[in-house]
């Protein structure tokens, strides 16, 4: 059963991604006095006590959308309130009741699903008691908040938990299931698989750049297997970045931090390009399993490619990346789709394995046999190798002198390892240890 889910809505700027932000603890939705930052449905689990819910932040309800992108993000809003169990309607107390509030209320009162009025900002004391006019909105006792300050959260948590029918409410965090982050740059169609995989327009698709500018979670359950899918910011380089572009790339960062394997997806009819190279590097200095993906295949078959034309390619644009798994996919018509999941469930798997350490060592001796460093003063030897980690699998080499063995060499030794090893489609870490010492015994 899916954890209950609790709409944030309110007209633009009263604090609603704030709102979802202090309620679960941590920066899930851009926050910025622009309005119109927030079109998709960020979605984040919280858990105040014994409250568990999945709430929602929406895009700011507005009579007139200016645009294509408002119009997507105001449809938005429409889904999320035909599938809320619950409603926070957040209002601004210090500006007070508003025609657009009234507006607003009047929509909520057309539906079948519980509303809490949240008084935001409430951030200081003179504000305190202006909460009065907001009963005129028809929901009953508003509940006082301040996001800023974290004022009155548990309350609210408490009321929500009240609104929510009994046989809906949680009792447990959900299992998340393989969490995948899609990443790439602008406009290669991150979104659009996302739908795709979703069923539905979960996220806000336009052709104009920049249109995704938080990380957003889309929980799936196919074929019985639990799946997070992350859809992520649109890359583009630092110098041309704005601040929203900046929110964007460190939520990036972070889906990529706690990804479990990372589809790098890539327009298959267009050559790799400068943004496409930094993201390459940063996957590569995650060491998250990664499939790469070409995406938009019907439009390079139209243009004649076939795909053995890529792995040559990209073995040499993306050097770092020769050992990912290449797959030709359509986000838009879900050609391979399916099967880039199953891929994702075999790459975690893996990066989970572990070595027994006896064998270990003998390709490890193997290895040096065949090829041993290069000698620069003193003899370079490996003692032992011992397995640390998985996701992704870490090898500590024990050697007499960490500066005796070079980068080259390290690599030699990740790719022996993963020619020998079952993990011939993931990273692997080769880290060298100075043996150390015993101490000498005392007199």
């Amino acid at each position: 059963m899916r954890l209950p889910l609790v709409a944030i809505v309110g007209r633009p700027n009263v604090g609603k991604s704030t709102l979802l932000n202090a309620l679960t603890r941590r920066r899930v939705s851009i926050e910025a006095p622009k309005p119109g930052t927030t079109v998709d449905r960020v979605t984040a689990v919280v858990e105040r006590g014994d409250v568990v819910f999945e709430a929602m932040d929406t895009a700011g309800i507005v009579d007139e959308p200016d645009d294509d992108v408002m119009a997507q993000a105001q449809a938005q809003v429409g889904v999320a309130l035909e599938h809320a169990d619950a409603v926070l309607f957040v209002v601004d107390l210090r500006e007070g009741l508003t025609p657009a509030d009234l507006r607003i209320a009047e929509r909520l009162r057309k539906g079948k699903v519980p509303v809490v009025v949240v008084a935001n900002k409430c951030d200081s004391q003179a504000t305190v008691g202006q909460e009065a006019d907001f009963f005129r909105l028809g929901f009953g006792q508003p509940v006082i908040t301040s996001a800023l300050t974290r004022r009155g959260l548990d309350d609210l948590a408490e009321v929500v938990q009240t609104k929510i029918p009994p046989d809906r409410r949680a009792g447990a965090m959900p299992d998340p299931g393989l969490k995948i982050a899609i990443i790439g740059r602008r406009n290669v169609g991150k979104s659009t698989m996302v739908n795709k995989f979703a069923g539905e327009p979960r996220v806000v698709v336009s052709p104009i750049p920049g249109t995704t500018r938080d990380s957003v979670d889309v929980r799936m359950d196919i074929g019985g297997k639990k799946y997070t899918l992350i859809d992520t910011a649109g890359l583009r380089r630092k110098g041309k970045e704005d601040p929203l572009d900046h929110f964007g790339r460190v939520r990036t960062e972070r889906a990529l931090r706690r990804a479990d394997v990372v589809f790098f997806l890539v327009d298959a009819s267009e050559t790799a390009s400068i943004v496409d190279k930094k993201v390459a590097q940063a996957i590569v200095d995650a060491g998250k399993p990664v499939v790469l993906v070409l995406n938009k295949w019907d439009l390079a078959q139209k243009a004649g490619r076939i795909p053995d034309e890529y792995r040559e390619y990209y073995d040499e644009v993306l050097p770092g990346l020769d050992f990912a798994p290449i797959v030709c996919a359509s986000g838009r018509s879900g050609f391979n789709l399916r099967q880039l999941l199953q891929l994702a469930a075999d790459l975690h798997e893996q990066s989970g394995n572990r070595v027994p350490t006896s064998y270990l060592n003998r390709l490890v001796e193997d290895a040096q046999s065949w090829h041993a460093p290069a000698r620069r003063g003193k003899l370079p030897k490996i003692y032992f190798a011992k397995q640390t980690k998985v996701h992704p699998p870490e090898f500590v080499l024990v050697v007499n002198n960490v500066e005796g063995f070079t980068g080259e060499y390290q690599r030699y030794i990740e790719n022996r390892l993963r020619e020998a090893l079952p993990l011939a489609e993931v990273p692997i870490r080769v880290v060298f240890e100075a043996k150390k010492r015993k101490p000498k015994p005392k007199d």
